[in-house]
């Protein structure tokens, strides 16, 4: 394998693992147990979701007013 060809399948893999967070953000998992699915530690998801900007459900709803 080349170089370029190792490179391209890392970045497939990270791409995958962000998408696996954000699916299990949005179900209410905490950091310690998306990390523990990805193989990470939670300290990792949460450098990654504050440095990418992963969306966070809970974060974002606001009471609805009427």
């Amino acid at each position: 394998m080349t170089e370029e060809t190792l490179k391209k399948i890392l970045s497939e893999l990270e791409m995958i693992r962000k998408i696996k967070m954000i699916e299990l953000t949005e179900r209410g998992y905490s950091q310690s147990k998306i990390g523990d699915a990805l193989g990470i530690s939670q300290a990792s998801v949460s450098r990654m979701m504050a440095s990418k900007k992963v969306p966070n459900p809970k974060a974002d709803k606001k009471p609805d007013k009427q």
